[in-house]
C-alpha cells in the first residue's frame, strides 16, 4: 500500500504482491545482515561521544536519503516512490559496506567503514519508522515468515530446496553447468532463488519467474528486487 498514493485506487494484482513481497524481504535481509555485522564490531567502535567520522559517499548518501525524503513527504504524502531511488542507493550502500568489512584494511579505515555503516543504516531505520515499517518482531523473523509463503507458494518444504541444493552442487563439481542452470532455473520459476556465496549456497524467496517474462537468467545473473511504482 507504501507504492500507491492515498488518494489513489488501488491497482491489485498477484504480480504486484509478489513484487512488494520480494522488495520487503531485501530490505529487512540486508538490515538483518547490518544489524548482526554491527552486533559482532560493537568493541571496534568507539564510545568517546565524538561525531562519528564517515566516508563522503556515506555523507552524500545520507544527504540524498534526507532530502529525497523530506521532497516526496512534503508533496502531498507521495510515498509512491519513497522506496525507491535514494532508499535503494542507501541499501546498495550497506551492502558494499558490508563486503568492505570482508576484506583486509587499515584500523582507521576500517573504523571509517563501520562508522559509515552504522550511521546510514540509521538514516534507513529512521525512514522505515516514519512510515510504519519497523515492524515489532525481529528482522530474522519476518524474513522467516516470507520464506515460509515462498516454500507454501512453491509446494515445497526447506529440507526440499537443501536437497536440490546439494544435489546441484554436485552436478556443479562435475562440471555440468547447463544442468545446473536448468535446476536453478526450476526453482526460480517457483519463486525460489539460488545465490551462490563463496563455496555456499543459500537461497531467498523471488518473484517467480514465469509471472514477469517467462525468461530465467542464467547462472551467475541476479534479479534485483523492482518496487512498484503504482
Amino acid at each position: 500500500m507504501i507504492n500507491a498514493h492515498y488518494r489513489s485506487p488501488l491497482n491489485y494484482s498477484v504480480v504486484q504482491l509478489e513484487g512488494a513481497s520480494d522488495a520487503v524481504f531485501y530490505i529487512y535481509q540486508t538490515l538483518k545482515d547490518c544489524q548482526d555485522a554491527l552486533l559482532q564490531l560493537q568493541e571496534e567502535m568507539p564510545n568517546d561521544g565524538k561525531p562519528a567520522r564517515i566516508s563522503p559517499d556515506a555523507k552524500e548518501c545520507i544527504s540524498k536519503l534526507r532530502n529525497e525524503f523530506q521532497v516526496k513527504m512534503s508533496d502531498d504524502l507521495s510515498t509512491s516512490l519513497i522506496l525507491t531511488g535514494a532508499f535503494l542507493e542507501a541499501l546498495k550502500l550497506v551492502n558494499n559496506l558490508l563486503t568492505m568489512l570482508k576484506k583486509k584494511q587499515q584500523k582507521q579505515q576500517r573504523l571509517l567503514v563501520i562508522q559509515s555503516l552504522k550511521e546510514v543504516e540509521k538514516e534507513v531505520t529512521k525512514i522505515l519508522d516514519v512510515l510504519g515499517l519497523q515492524l515489532p518482531c525481529s528482522y530474522n523473523e519476518v524474513l522467516l515468515q516470507l520464506k515460509e509463503k515462498a516454500l507454501t507458494r512453491a509446494g515445497l518444504v526447506e529440507d526440499d530446496v537443501i536437497r536440490l541444493i546439494n544435489e546441484r552442487a554436485e552436478v556443479r563439481r562435475n562440471k555440468d553447468f547447463l544442468k545446473s542452470d536448468q535446476m536453478r532455473a526450476h526453482l526460480q520459476a517457483k519463486g525460489i532463488a539460488l545465490m551462490d556465496v563463496g563455496t555456499e549456497t543459500i537461497w531467498r524467496p523471488c518473484v517467480p519467474v514465469q509471472q514477469e517474462s517467462g525468461i530465467v537468467p542464467s547462472e551467475g545473473q541476479k534479479v534485483p528486487p523492482k518496487p512498484e511504482t503504482a
